[in-house]
């Protein structure tokens, strides 16, 4: 996955302050130093009856290496001018303290898959060599990483700390815990900024058939001074290097960042029109998937400015967690349109005009909904309704007008449709997922309550299109075919059914994220949904991811921003997963104005 560099401790200096982050300059080499403190509260223990956990009020994540001790991470990210160099780095951990506890640490467990099948609760499984050893855990303080990413649309480089202010020797059951971290960086800022051309701001991929079809979004968007260009698949198959189509099209973007200075790409075509990367991730040691992901795309550069192949080994087997290198964070604001027809394109181009020039100032806009349940069957309470007011918190500028829960016996398909028939800003879903479907179950674990595919041809709700996240397995999954099916007998009832009603329905339908975009007469402008089988939790996992889409809300003019800013705050924080990034993708346009222009 990526690249980690492990420090040993350097040197012993006290700022004074509470996260104070100083600056000091030294104009002759050109660098910069920053110092910054960090004041760590004390940790509180829980006892969760056979193990203890630890809490700290500055974490920003936890370790999670499964079967191995939850310790608490802080994680500190700076933001550098593109190309800037490390000349030193080093943190000093102070104040020491000594407690003893009375269990072990509670061991990480793997978080549960947001599945549509019945969940039992997990048995905490314990690393025995970890467990029985007397060597300080973790072995390093802190660890940091050096990442080229987007800071709005300029291209910067990221400095990740993550500090481990918590140590633990399990065999005497011992806490050593650091009162304050301080943290010195030294940088040389390019002599010459690096500066890409100033030209375009976004570029149109898709097939040649497309051409005559994408030609009004094009129109569009240069009336709202977004610089746009368009190339075919074709002409990129022809002009660029590449081991296949995949990194043919990852070798124009990198071209069109240099030489046009671009910052959005949209992709318009399905995964059979226009390829879709499948990265090779193992998780937690343990769980293996094949992966679909558009994030190969948008991460062009690695920490030294160099193309992003995703097969540093060269085997021809891409994001492998363990041999290739990758950072993930974007370098442009990668968005899909899984468009199979011209006919499509046409409906897709038509819902953004009309979404971007009329939604400014609609009351419909400020309303928002939110749909929950009970996900995990063996746990008590509604944990989707729990992360749907977390949401509401965030979001909390807009009406929560449609709450449709299980508890509340309002979660059916008339509901659902006439909320979103009556327009929506934003819907916020919680709960299981499958490729034709969303459903969750009542409080007490016994139904299981959807609204699946064809459901959606209720939706009448015109150009007052919501963004949808789905926080669930499966709703993107881009590859959906008809063998997919033979799991699903259910969902073939419900297609036969939907014919008797005389719904236009093949089988198969399109995955359900996307038929929400591609719907004519309402449905969504956007979605946000796992390609794969997704897995639950607001510390990692679809619970975290749609925490912090909705936590970019604030500060975002644009889509694209919306989700690369979620992408970076979700690598930051959970290193270590790379699958739950990759899965997530947006099926919609990343330039899109988020409310529609004024």
């Amino acid at each position: 996955m990526k690249k980690i560099y492990a420090l040993l401790l350097v040197g012993c200096f006290i700022i004074s302050g509470f996260n104070a982050l100083a600056f000091s300059e030294d104009s002759h080499e050109n660098c910069i130093t920053m110092n910054e403190s960090i004041i760590v509260s004390e940790p509180t223990i829980h006892d969760n009856g056979d193990f203890v956990s630890i809490t700290l009020q500055q974490a920003t994540s936890s370790l999670n290496t499964v079967g191995q001790p939850t310790l608490p991470v802080i994680t500190k990210k700076y933001t550098l001018p593109f190309s800037s160099e490390i000349k030193e780095i080093s943190l000093a951990f102070s104040k020491e303290n000594v407690i003893p506890l009375p269990k072990e640490i509670i061991p990480f467990s793997q978080p549960d898959l947001v599945s549509d099948q019945k969940q039992s609760k997990p048995d905490f499984i314990q690393d025995a060599h970890v467990y029985t050893s007397d060597d300080i855990y973790p072995n390093e303080q802190y660890e940091y990483q050096l990442v080229s990413g987007l800071e709005q649309d300029e291209h910067v480089y990221y400095l990740i700390v993550h500090c481990y202010p918590i140590s633990y020797i399990p065999k005497d059951a011992t806490l050593y815990c650091y009162e304050q971290i301080d943290i010195s960086i030294t940088y040389q800022a390019p002599k010459q900024p690096m500066l890409f051309p100033d030209m375009y701001d976004l570029a149109i991929i898709a097939p040649e058939e497309y051409t005559e079809s994408i030609q009004p979004l094009i129109a569009h968007k240069e009336s709202h001074d977004i610089a746009t260009f368009y190339k075919t698949t074709e002409d990129i198959y022809a002009e660029y290097p590449g081991r296949d189509e995949a990194e043919q099209i990852k070798y124009f973007i990198k071209d069109a960042i240099e030489t046009q200075g671009i910052t959005y790409v949209l992709l318009i075509g399905s995964v059979y029109k226009l390829p879709i990367r499948t990265s090779a991730i193992t998780l937690w040691g343990r769980w293996q998937e094949e992966t679909l992901t558009d994030l190969y795309y948008a991460d062009i550069y690695d920490e030294t400015h160099e193309f992003s192949s995703w097969d540093t080994d060269k085997d021809n087997i891409f994001g492998e967690t363990e041999e290739d290198q990758l950072d993930l964070f974007p370098d442009v604001h990668i968005g899909r349109l899984a468009c199979d027809t011209i006919e499509e394109v046409d409906i897709v181009v038509d819902k953004i005009i009309h979404y971007e020039d009329e939604t400014y100032g609609s009351e419909w806009f400020n309303d928002m909904i939110f749909i929950g349940g009970n996900t995990f069957t063996w746990n008590p309470g509604n944990e989707g309704e729990e992360l749907n007011e977390m949401i509401m918190d965030i979001m909390s500028d807009f009406n929560p007008s449609y709450v449709i829960w299980t508890s509340k016996g309002n979660f059916n398909r008339k509901t659902i449709s006439e909320s979103i028939t009556n327009g929506a800003g934003f819907l916020d879903y919680s709960g299981h997922g499958f490729e034709h479907g969303m459903g969750t179950y009542t409080p007490y674990g016994n139904i299981l309550k959807s609204y699946i595919t064809p459901y959606i041809n209720d939706l009448e709700n015109g150009y007052k299109l919501p963004i949808i996240f789905f926080d669930a397995c499966l709703t993107s999954k881009l590859d959906f075919v008809l063998q997919d099916l033979l799991d699903y007998r259910p969902f073939i009832l419900f297609n036969i059914l939907s014919k008797i009603v005389q719904y236009d329905t093949q089988i198969p339908l399109p995955c359900y994220a996307w038929y929400y975009i591609s719907h004519e007469g309402g449905g969504a402008i956007a979605t946000i949904g796992a390609t794969r089988t997704a897995f639950g939790g607001v510390e990692s996992g679809a619970g975290k991811m749609s925490i912090e889409f909705f936590n970019n809300y604030e500060g975002s003019q644009t889509l694209g921003q919306m989700m690369t800013k979620a992408q970076n705050t979700y690598i930051t924080d959970v290193p270590e997963d790379q699958f739950t990034v990759e899965e997530f993708i947006l099926l919609g346009d990343p330039s899109l104005k988020i409310g529609g222009y004024p």
